[in-house]
């Protein structure tokens, strides 16, 4: 993937920071555990998406970002591969499966946050087609990896669920496209 890096707004995210011995957020001093032993936790995922609607990836320096974090609760990367599977008569029967090409997406849910810039931006996006479901996002990793680029929003699902309970949300957003891809030393 290539390694660029878009450093206006971009947040330096450190995974080796803690909580020190004996603190704890619950006393209001801003400090929140970042692992729980060797496994980095998954709060420290920023994602950002652009909600002025520019859709070109030269634009990540200039854009409005919003971060989708008050209600979301589960961010799941895909691949969406698209395979060659061929068996030859010198596999014996057994066949070989070539990735071909990737629709890199990510799923974003939780429950809708009415107020929020991001959810609002995305639900105000539902009766959307063409062109106007395409603007940036950028997913900033525990790690400190950064993915970014052009997305399309699908399957977007601004409320429901049962009467006593909070309003789901969620999306899909599918890159157009080879995503920009920042290693996590390279983020710093």
């Amino acid at each position: 993937m290539a390694e660029d890096n878009p450093t206006s707004g971009a947040s330096t995210v450190s995974p080796t920071t803690g909580t020190p011995s004996g603190s704890s957020s619950l006393r209001g001093d801003d400090s929140a555990p970042t692992h729980i032993g060797k496994f980095l936790l998954n709060w420290r995922n920023k994602i950002e998406i652009a909600t002025d609607g520019l859709d070109h990836v030269d634009d990540v320096d200039n854009a409005k970002w919003a971060r989708l974090a008050a209600g979301i609760n589960n961010l799941t990367p895909a691949e969406n591969d698209t395979t060659a599977n061929d068996e030859y008569y010198d596999g014996e029967g057994f066949g070989t499966s070539d990735v071909t090409s990737k629709r890199y997406q990510f799923t974003v849910a939780g429950h809708r946050v009415y107020g929020d810039p991001a959810q609002d931006y995305v639900a105000s996006k539902m009766l959307d087609i063409g062109d106007d479901l395409k603007t940036l996002m950028r997913v900033t990793f525990a790690d400190g990896s950064m993915v970014y680029g052009i997305v399309t929003l699908t399957t977007i699902v601004p409320a429901g669920g049962q009467p006593g309970a909070k309003q789901t949300f969620s999306f899909v957003a599918v890159f157009n496209g080879k995503p920009k891809f920042v290693p996590a030393s390279a983020s710093h």
